[in-house]
């Protein structure tokens, strides 16, 4: 058996650990390392821990695999193996979803020393195309699984038909989360067709740790819309259409949102640009609280990515690839920005309420008229009056 200052932990690790040997399991509670070292990556499919590392004592540490049924003993994170599940149930029709697949064949991830997986894989059977999906679900830093698969393309690059999508969780804090959503640009200008979307938006961090610490059994039982994830996926990975040489697509969060805001009003800077863009009859508004800046919903809520192997060209200078010049020539030439479909997609995928602007409290009410004024000669409300779409402070 093991001794541990935890007698319920003691029992655990005894079901654990693969032979009866005496442990002592420390929690090696110092000042350079004043928590238990352990690393749980979550259990997915059937009923088994993946991985459970540990200190133990001056022992090496050991790696347990397929230990024990998942809830015997530990409350392991299971959230992400239940999307897991969702996934596979919900796979859109004329594609197949695996779980837990390798990106690089096994020869390459012995040559780089560690072997990049995704959380849920979608293939479409016609094509072959492929969206590779990570799961962030908790508040470790989720850029190691970006720096993973860019590091991987270097070797054996993605398809440009492939796409990446990391989803995050409201528990991952706020400057993780703005991190990777930056590195997924990072991850354009090498050639990955890559996004960053929000994981379960409408569930706030506590709710997030505790559905994530529940037996499979209670969390399946829980009223979550896991179908609205995958749903969510698909939305930010699909090609709109194409234009200019780039492909258009919906931007994936708010991050990308408020980027779209500051370009707009940065470019209605140029006199050449306000005259282009007249003065265009506008309901739904795209609302940054930070900075108290607004902008057209319809620009707002879309990105241009080109559409060739090249794909740093344009991306190092624009997050999103969009600017108000691009938007006009695209929107003379194709059908393919919509404005019902731009605002229903911030509310529906990236958490953004429509909101009556006489709903709202008086001083954001007061900073859209002053902001507003400012663009008499561009703008032309819309007589039902103006709808404003605030981006929730935890999403970027």
């Amino acid at each position: 058996m093991i001794k541990s200052s935890t007698d319920s932990i003691g029992a655990c690790l005894s079901e654990l650990l693969p032979n009866k040997s005496i442990y002592h399991f420390s929690y090696l509670q110092t000042a350079v390392n004043p928590a238990p070292t352990k690393y749980v990556k979550a259990a997915t499919g059937h009923n088994f821990l993946r991985f459970y590392r540990l200190n133990i004592a001056n022992r090496p540490k050991i790696l347990v695999r397929n230990a024990g049924k998942a809830g015997s003993c530990f409350s392991m994170p299971q959230l992400a193996r239940h999307l897991q599940d969702s996934f596979e149930r919900n796979c859109p029709k004329g594609w197949v979803c695996r779980t837990e697949v390798n990106v690089v064949s096994d020869e390459l991830a012995k040559m780089l020393g560690y072997a990049p997986q995704a959380d849920a894989m979608l293939q479409e059977v016609a094509t072959g195309r492929r969206v590779w999906v990570e799961l962030e679900v908790s508040r470790a830093d989720p850029v190691a699984n970006h720096a993973k698969f860019a590091t991987a393309h270097l070797f054996s690059p993605m398809p440009q038909t492939d796409s990446f999508v990391s989803m995050v969780s409201r528990h991952v804090l706020r400057g993780r989360s703005n991190l990777v959503a930056h590195t997924v640009g990072l991850m354009r200008a090498i050639g990955i067709r890559a996004f960053q979307t929000p994981l379960l938006p409408n569930i706030d961090a506590d709710d997030i740790k505790r559905l994530n610490h529940l037996p499979i059994d209670r969390l399946r039982e829980e009223p979550l819309e896991t179908s609205q994830e995958l749903v969510r996926v698909m939305s930010v990975a699909s090609i709109l259409g194409r234009a200019l040489e780039s492909d258009i697509h919906f931007a994936a969060n708010a991050v990308e949102v408020v980027f779209n805001i500051h370009r707009w009003n940065l470019d209605m800077k140029s006199p050449v640009l306000r005259e282009r863009w007249r003065r265009r009859p506008v309901r739904y508004f795209a609302h940054d609280p930070r900075s108290g800046l607004f902008a057209p919903s319809k620009f707002a809520a879309y990105l241009r990515m080109p559409a060739s192997g090249a794909l740093a060209q344009g991306i190092s200078q624009s997050l999103t690839g969009m600017s108000v010049a691009a938007y006009m020539d695209i929107d003379q030439q194709h059908p393919l920005f919509d404005g019902n479909r731009a605002w229903r997609h911030l509310e529906s995928n990236l958490g953004m309420k429509a909101m009556p602007i006489e709903s709202l409290d008086a001083k954001t009410i007061d900073k859209f008229w002053r902001w507003a004024d400012g663009f008499k000669d561009v703008i032309s409300l819309n007589s039902k009056g103006p709808v404003i779409l605030t981006a929730p402070l935890w999403s970027f």
